[in-house]
């Protein structure tokens, strides 16, 4: 049987080759046999047009196998890898001419504009991603469906899963739009393969509330499902509460009760069709569907808001925007693919450490002006150091304080006793300052009032105390005696030295110089966190750990030239090792033996017998050098010279031989044989390699190859010399004795059985930089499975926020599949790490037969998790939930939480911790011994004998929900009050995971949560969110409905309540008003449950209503108004006394000793006064100020306050000489009368200051040099600019600070403030109160002169010169490749060019000048010269695209470095580059990248084109870059013109103002969009269209004038019979017949009730064929048929071709097909003389009467119609038709 398709293939590369013809092959087999041998023609050049014209006029004919006669439509599909060299235009429209549809499919180095002019439509047009065997899999199916349809095999998507449909019934949609949702619906279902053993199909309409229509087991035929559809309305309604329906189809659809085959793990999809914007909660209801795994498409129309959309749909690819509601219609085909396609599965280690016991540390940090600038770098330090400590009450105690003059406490041992509370103080901490160091003061505050019992010390208890100590300069009084007394008081002192700290000085504290830790520089100084924290958790009683035991310890070092940068530290490292050894004659002796491509011993193991001896010999050796490490050769050096008795190994007594090996470069010699010679002689290899080594090799070399250690650069090696030295240490006779030398290679390709791996790794944005080395070392395990079908089949999927599958299990069935397919990986991105997600995802979706795995076989299923850090969500349950499938996970995590980490693996033996992902390849073997070597039943024993205890839960643990009325019967000034109050309370409670939990929810007609009971985990993160606490307005106020919620979802253990474990449960309800429903039934509920209700109210509550709510009449509070509630702040906090819940802990009440110097300042407030705050407003204001004033002014300090009120003019309420205390300034300020008046001129304000204010006369103590600050607040903008008179303030040595309230913007205020940092603004008075201390942190800062470091007032120019460079592929122009470059060129242009003043510019505005150039390999070419950017610049720009290929080369940078000679040497100069890749040698790139910045440049910044390869790996050319330097910018960022404003002025600070720091707030939220613009000139001409379709015959013209007879011509040839004609009209009506007799009468029926008028039906569908009919009467003779052809023989009628799928809008489809059918214009083809006649027809047999049908079809009166008419009826049946 022939195949419906006839296939043939060509190749043209210049010219065509013919691979087979249409008849060459009879059937598939064949024909896919030989596509599999074709070769590559590899031709020179591209001729696309002749190869179409080939095609024509070749392919399609009779002789290559054509079907012209049985009229099978003519297909081509072109597919290409390039731009045609020939003109492809005339080729392209004959091939439609002649009828030839064309497909088009080119690689990205195609032209897109050519090849839609190849194909017959657009959307005929593929490009994927690159011509590699997935993305063009990938095609397939867009490519196969429009084949099918117009070949009449299209197919029947037939498979299982569950959809619901979830539709907007609101009248965001409305009656007139609903008809076009509902064809909407029925288009899709009659694509589905329905019925209930394939497509289920639901749907629930929504609005306020949702209505189901229909649930999945409602109809089990499409017949029935449709019939319900035609009938369905417009539900109605007025709100849009999409967070409930979503909720609402979870809980009653996706279940069996309704339908659901989730259980049976058929993909469970809901289609989500919306017309608004959600006014619920929508999130927690979008992100339970997706936990439960269903697929959630959604699709948007009208005022549909994507943001949303995407937050809701499974993946944002699933979203789809319609424009109006009529493109409805044409949404289905493109969602068919997706909806029937998408699916939504005993060994003890040896400790390297010794175990952390309890410990108090007190980390004492140089607070002093000697860390201005380089603070944050410290900070970042103590965060690390602290967050691998084992921090907890019984454990690790942590207190921090930093001094100079004196000491600042920023917590001591009993305040912040959990790890995250003490990490998030340190994140916050900012320097403390001060000039001179007072060391030994700060030594005697520490033993006094931090070692103590009342500060939280167990030095009464025995616990050891630790004192670790930055100094970064010479102490100023003497600090003998302190360090001696805290010596005998039992503290061991670590000392961090940098800077210009005295060595001399500082060995006085420290036990032994081994405890003093330089730094070489404070930014560097992370590079000793690793050495801090192993003695932290190894000295034991103010020394290392003892060492006994007899060792001969040989150091191997690599001296050749690759090592000599890093030899400093290779002998740093050596000397560290053997300070830890206990060296001497009987104990451990210590050889060192140098190699490269020859060996030199260095001393032998009986040189020196003592370890400073050893030391001082290390520190003399200078590098070997030499090409290449023989490192095989030296091994043999080793084991004949250095470990034999007269060098002085001690190997014939038995005593432990260790070789330390430390090598950089791979071996230039075999080192297999050796190193097995070496292990059987009885030495014990430790092989370390640094860089370039070979991990293998070190694997070879070591005694075993856990031992082997690979570290990415020299810089690491001190993070690994601790765990050297404690395997040196532990290596005893003892311990040899029970390990086996490994004598064979670690282990070789092959190794096999059945395993099922899934690797989950870290996609986002913290693991991007380093993500190459995650992609090699999956391949690099892949590499050494034995991968195939039927042995170890390998999975691997990103998780950020959401995970994603990159391929599963049963995707590749071949090593090379997975391997290439891991090589394509690449980041997928995000911000957040939810391991927890990720976890719960892969146990349902991924070990699941379906999708591949073998779980249910027995055979062993792995996970290897791998994180760039700590989880973002819970862990704990998606953990547990994994290991009970019986999965064994391993987890390899970088900066993580080691009791995470241990939570999620499958025991703490498979947790493996690292400083960065370079050091990856150490752990190759780790992780392969497990996988290949573990069973089910193994894996089933560790996971059964593995306990991991719950968290333990403190005896002052809590669970507080604050349920918050916000109804209109409260005011938003009152949401405020209730805010600042239930702050106060939090700060009083010891917040913590097992300590107080809160939770927070606002009411009023609806429920809004704020936050769950687990969602925070330390009081500053509730804190910030109860900050953006807002009114919500509604009525009536439904408390009851309130109750309930939080019944229901807050008080459950899902929600993080412990109220399972006992834990004490609290509800505390704010309530302004009577409630309107009732209260009484689930207050009962709340309080049996043994919840304690705390009810606080205004004078407008219903007292009665509320002691019912809290049962206990004790336990209501009421106040007049809310702004009274701190008077009950005391009572509230002493009813949850019997509860358990314990106040945080209380300060130590101990005196501190008397500091050097107080706070000293002048501070007076310029406070507007006019309309533009009112009455009440003011108070607030005066409200704020008492506040500010109440904080700042502490006992001791010397504040000056002065206060003035203006509106057009300026009132003195008091000067800074009025009143020298703290409460005669707060009584004067309550005092002050509101002003009032129309205007606010705060420039005469700011004006009367400087010349009234700030003066001796005043009491301004500026001539002493006390800090001077003007503190302006304004609510509107000044009637006269106010720019120059703050300049002028400032410039007389004034700060000065601008709060802007309501309606003002934050530009304005800028100009108020001196600096950004003294700029805030809020929306309203009721705000001022969360800027508290923000404003009294930057006050602070300005008192001690440490703000913004550097900036200066005084005004300077800043000028800068800024060359904007690209580059481009060469083989294609840049500026057709990259469509966005030239808009966005445009607007950087813009935008750059207009900067704003700097912090040192004063008034004037940083000039900046711009050149375009870029480079091509002819030489450079420029735009323009430098210059002051104008919009006609832009044109010179566009004139580039001529020149091309343009590259990025080192020459490119130079041509950049020349072009910066030519402009001034004071200018601030830039490059910013745009980059579709390197074209020159990275290396040579590198090295001009320095010569740039070594010639002054200060700043290269690269911005990735589109499809950049590598960008990660470039941006090492970069420099300069301030804030987000790591982040790669690249040319499709949303706001990249603001991003590179943003950098230039940082950098502009940076290099002008001497600005190290930016205080810059973040970037607001992107505007509205503008008002339409006007409109445009007419566009250029477009391109000529396509021939139209050929039209139809004209009407008759009128007869012409007659002609002259012709001569008789030859008779023709006789013409084909015609076809019979159409029936003829009705005869007229014949005679009456005679009357028939009459019948006999029949019973009478029952008369029948009248129905109601139905609606119009639709169109039914097809029915059966009918039986055949009698046959009928002869007919009436036909019309004379149609003018015949020549040379055409009329063919035997065709077979009946296929039903097509239902196509609901066949417009298109009908052009398509009209032009296949649409035969030759007559030009092409001779016409034949007119045919007689035909004859009459033989009359037919009368048929049978058909079926009467819904929606009669009129009866078609031409051929045309007939075919159009059965086209609409049945959309794809082509051959049906014909």
């Amino acid at each position: 049987m022939r195949v419906p398709w006839g296939l043939a293939v060509a190749q043209y590369a210049d010219t065509v080759r013919p691979e087979f013809y249409f008849n060459s092959y009879p059937n598939k087999r064949e024909v896919i046999a030989a596509v599999r041998r074709m070769k590559p023609m590899e031709g020179s050049v591209l001729y696309t047009g002749s190869a179409l014209d080939f095609a024509r006029d070749n392919l399609f004919t009779s002789s290559a196998g054509y079907r012209a006669a049985e009229g099978v439509p003519k297909l081509l599909v072109l597919i290409t890898g390039g731009k045609s060299l020939d003109e492809i235009s005339q080729p392209a429209q004959e091939l439609k001419r002649n009828s030839i549809m064309s497909f088009a499919v080119g690689s990205k180095a195609a032209d897109q504009a050519e090849l839609e002019e190849i194909a017959f439509d657009s959307s005929l047009v593929f490009i994927p991603t690159e011509f590699r065997a997935a993305p063009l899999q990938g095609l397939l199916p867009g490519l196969l469906a429009p084949l099918r349809t117009l070949s009449g095999t299209s197919e029947v998507h037939a498979n299982r899963r569950d959809i619901i449909f979830l539709l907007d019934g609101s009248f965001n949609v409305g009656k007139a739009n609903f008809p076009y949702v509902r064809d909407f619906v029925m288009n899709v279902v009659n694509n589905l393969d329905v019925g209930s053993d394939n497509i289920r199909v639901g749907l629930v309409q929504f609005s306020d509330t949702p209505v189901t229509e229909f649930s999945l087991n409602t109809y089990q035929t499409k017949s029935d499902l449709l019939a319900h559809l035609r009938q369905l309305q417009l539900k109605g309604g007025s709100g849009l509460n999409t967070g409930s329906a979503l909720s609402y189809v979870h809980a009653n659809h996706f279940t069996e009760a309704g339908g659901s085959r989730i259980r049976e793990h058929v993909p469970q999809l809901l289609l989500l069709l919306t017309a608004g914007r959600s006014e619920d909660a929508y999130l927690p209801a979008a992100n339970a569907l997706a936990r439960a795994g269903v697929l959630t498409f959604c699709v948007g129309a009208n005022q549909a808001n994507r943001a949303e959309l995407e937050q809701i749909a499974f993946n944002p690819s699933l979203v789809y925007l319609m424009d109006d509601f009529s493109s409805l219609p044409a949404l289905p085909q493109q969602l068919i693919q997706p909806l029937t396609t998408y699916v939504s599965g005993g060994v003890e280690e040896v400790p390297l450490a010794q175990p952390e016991s309890k410990r108090d540390i007190l980390f004492l940090f140089d607070g002093s002006a000697n860390l201005v600038g380089q603070f944050p770098a410290v900070r970042d330090f103590l965060y690390k150091v602290i967050d691998e400590l084992d921090v907890k009450p019984e454990g690790t105690r942590v207190a921090v304080a930093q001094y100079s003059d004196d000491v600042r406490v920023e917590s001591r041992f009993d305040e912040h006793q959990n790890k995250p509370e003490i990490l998030n103080l340190v994140k916050r901490m900012k320097i403390k300052t001060g000039k001179t160091l007072n060391l030994g003061y700060a030594l005697d505050y520490a033993r006094r009032y931090i070692f103590v019992k009342s500060a939280g010390s167990r030095i009464e208890d025995g616990v050891l105390q630790f004192l670790v100590l930055l100094v970064a300069g010479r102490s100023s009084d003497r600090l003998d005696t302190p360090a001696l007394n805290l010596k005998q008081s039992g503290v061991v002192t670590f000392i961090l030295q940098a800077k210009n700290a005295d060595p001399t000085e500082l060995e006085l504290m420290v036990p032994s110089p081994v405890f003093i830790l330089a730094a070489e520089s404070l930014p560097k100084i992370g590079d000793l966190q690793p050495q801090i924290v192993n003695l932290l958790k190894s000295v034991q009683n103010g020394a290392p750990a003892p060492v006994s035991g007899e060792k001969d310890v040989v150091f191997l070092i690599d001296g050749s030239e690759g090592v000599r940068s890093g030899f400093p530290l290779l002998k740093e490292f050596v000397q560290r090792v053997v300070e830890s050894l206990d060296v001497g004659p009987d104990r451990v002796r210590v050889a060192v033996v140098q190699y490269s491509d020859r060996t030199r011993p260095e001393f032998y193991l009986n040189s020196y017998m003592d370890q400073q001896s050893v030391v001082s010999a290390i520190r003399r050796l200078t590098i070997l050098g030499g090409p290449t490490p023989n490192t095989g050769a030296a091994l043999d050096f080793v084991l004949r010279n250095i470990l034999i008795s007269s060098a002085g190994s001690r190997i014939a007594e038995g005593v432990p031989q260790l070789l330390i090996v430390l090598t950089a470069d791979r071996s230039g010699d075999d080192v297999r044989g050796p190193s097995v010679v070496l292990k059987r002689g009885g030495a014990v290899p430790i092989g370390i390699g640094i860089g370039n080594a070979d991990i293998t090799e070190m694997q070879t070399i070591s005694f075993i190859p856990d031992f082997a250690v690979a570290i990415p650069t020299f810089r690491q090696l001190g993070t690994i010399q601790q765990v050297v030295s404690d395997r040196v240490i532990q290596l005893s006779r003892e311990e040899l004795s029970r390990l086996q030398p490994v004598l064979l290679p670690p282990t070789s390709p092959g190794v096999g059985s059945k395993k099922d791996v899934v690797f989950l790794i870290d996609g986002s944005q913290n693991a991007s930089p380093e993500f190459q080395y995650i992609r090699t070392l999956i391949e690099r395990l892949v590499d050494y499975l034995d991968v195939g079908f039927d042995t170890t089949r390998v999975a691997v999927i990103q998780f950020s926020e959401d995970p994603r599958v990159e391929f599963l299990l049963n995707a590749h069935s071949s090593k090379d599949e997975v391997q290439n397919a891991v090589r394509r990986l690449r980041p997928k991105g995000g911000r957040q790490i939810n391991i927890g997600s990720a976890l719960e995802y892969v146990s349902r979706n991924i070990f699941k037969r379906p999708l591949g795995s073998r779980i249910e076989e027995g055979v062993p299923q792995f996970l290897v998790l791998i994180s760039s850090g700590k989880s973002d969500d819970e862990v704990d349950d998606s953990a547990a939930e994994l290991k009970q499938f019986g999965v064994a996970p391993f987890t390899i995590a970088r900066d993580a939480d080691q009791e995470q980490l241990v939570k999620i693996s499958l025991s703490p033996e498979y947790v493996f911790s690292v400083n960065t992902f370079r050091e990856l390849p150490s752990l190759e073997q780790k992780l392969l011994t497990p996988i290949t070597t573990l069973t089910s039943e193994q894996i089933q024993q560790i996971l059964a004998s593995t306990r991991y205890p719950s968290p333990g839960i403190e005896s002052d643990a809590a669970d507080i929900i604050f349920l918050i009325d916000s109804s209109d019967s409260v005011k938003p000034d009152d949401i405020a009050y209730i805010r600042d109050f239930v702050i106060k309370i939090v700060r009083r409670l010891n917040i913590g995971p097992n300590k107080v939990r809160i939770g927070a929810v606002q009411f009023s007609n609806e429920v809004f949560p704020v936050f769950y009971l687990k969602t925070h985990k330390s009081q500053a993160s509730v804190i910030n969110a109860l900050r953006q606490l807002r009114h919500r307005g509604g009525s009536p106020l439904n408390t009851g409905k309130a109750l309930e919620f939080v019944a229901r979802n807050l008080f459950v253990k899902s929600a993080g309540s412990r109220i399972e474990d006992g834990v004490p449960q609290h509800l505390v309800l704010f309530l302004g008003g009577k409630s309107q429903d009732d209260t009484s039934r689930f207050s009962q509920v709340i309080s049996s449950s043994g919840i304690v209700s705390l009810g606080v109210g205004n004078r407008n509550i219903d007292r009665a209503e509320l002691q019912t709510i809290t049962n206990n009449p004790r336990l209501v509070f009421t106040v007049r108004e809310f702004r009274e509630l701190p008077n009950i702040e005391d009572r509230v906090m002493h009813a949850f006394g019997p509860s358990g819940v314990t106040p945080a802990p209380p300060g130590v009440d101990t005196p501190s000793p008397s500091r050097p110097e107080k706070k000293k300042a002048d501070v007076v407030f310029l406070l507007d006064g006019s309309i533009n705050f009112r009455r009440d407003s003011f108070q607030e204001v005066l409200r704020f100020v008492s506040e500010i004033v109440d904080t700042l002014y502490e006992g001791g300090d010397s504040i000056q306050v002065g206060l003035v009120q203006y509106n057009s003019d300026p009132t003195d309420e008091f000067f800074l000489k009025d009143f020298s205390t703290k409460q005669q300034i707060i009584d004067a300020i309550n005092k002050v009368v509101y002003k009032g008046g129309r205007h606010a001129n705060t420039k005469v304000g700011i004006e009367h200051l400087r010349l009234n204010h700030f003066v001796p006369e005043a009491g301004s103590r500026l001539d002493q040099r006390v800090p001077q600050i003007a503190f302006v607040i304004t609510g509107g903008k000044s009637v006269e600019d106010a720019q120059e008179a703050s300049l002028a303030l400032t410039q007389k040595g004034v700060k000065v600070f601008a709060v802007g309230v309501k309606n003002i913007d934050s530009e304005e205020v800028g100009k108020i403030a001196s600096n950004s940092a003294t700029a805030f603004r809020v929306g309203n008075v009721q705000e001022l109160s969360e800027l508290s201390e923000q404003v009294l942190e930057t006050l602070h800062d300005a008192m001690h002169e440490t703000l913004c470091p550097g900036v200066t007032d005084i005004s300077k120019v800043c000028n800068l010169d800024v060359i904007l460079g690209f580059d481009g592929s060469r083989d294609q122009n840049v500026f057709v490749t990259q469509k966005g470059l030239e808009s966005k060129m445009d607007a950087i242009l813009n935008r750059i060019s207009q900067m704003q003043r700097i912090s040192c510019s004063g008034s004037q505005m940083p000039t900046v000048r711009v050149s375009v150039v870029a480079n091509t390999p002819s030489g450079p070419v420029e735009a323009f010269d430098f210059a002051e950017y104008q919009p006609e610049l832009f044109e010179k720009f566009r004139n580039m695209r001529n020149q091309h290929p343009y590259v990025l080369t080192a020459d490119t940078l130079k041509v950049y470095q020349n072009k910066f000679r030519q402009s001034s040497a004071d200018n601030v100069k830039v490059v910013i580059h745009f980059t579709d890749g390197v074209d020159g040698n990275l290396a040579d790139l590198q090295k001009a990248s320095e010569e740039l910045r070594q010639e002054g440049v200060q700043a290269l910044i690269l911005v990735g084109l589109e499809r950049v390869a590598n960008l990660e790996q470039l941006m090492q050319l970069e420099f300069g870059r301030g804030f987000l330097y790591n982040r790669p910018l690249r040319l499709n960022l949303l706001d990249l013109d603001y991003e590179l404003a943003e950098q230039l002025d940082n950098i502009a600070e940076k290099a002008c103002c001497g600005v190290p720091c930016k205080c810059s707030g973040q970037r607001g939220d992107r505007g509205p969009i503008g008002s339409i613009g006007p409109k445009g000139i007419p566009g250029e001409d477009g391109y000529r269209g396509y021939p139209g379709d050929e039209g139809g015959p004209g009407e008759r013209g009128p007869p012409g004038v007659n002609g002259t007879q012709g001569f008789q011509g030859c008779p023709g040839q006789r013409g084909i019979k015609g076809s019979r004609g159409f029936p003829g009209e009705k005869g007229e009506l014949g005679e009456i017949g005679l009357d028939g007799l009459d019948g006999e009468d029949g019973d009478k029926g029952l008369p029948g009730s009248s129905g109601e008028k139905g609606n119009p039906g639709r169109r039914g569908d097809k029915g059966p064929k009918g039986v055949k009919g009698e046959r009928g009467d002869v007919g009436f003779r036909g019309d004379p048929g149609d003018s015949g052809r020549d040379s055409q023989q009329r063919g035997p009628k065709g077979e009946t071709g296929d039903i097509g799928p239902m196509v609901r809008h066949p417009s298109r489809w009908l052009t398509l097909v009209k032009t296949i059918l649409t035969p030759p214009p007559s030009s092409f083809v001779s016409k034949g003389n007119k045919g007689g006649p035909g004859q009459p027809g033989s009359a037919g047999e009368q048929g049978a009467r058909g079926a009467q049908v819904s929606n009669p079809t009129p009866t078609p009166t031409t051929p045309a119609q007939g075919v159009a008419a059965c086209l609409v009826m049945f959309p794809g049946c082509l051959v049906a038709c014909l």
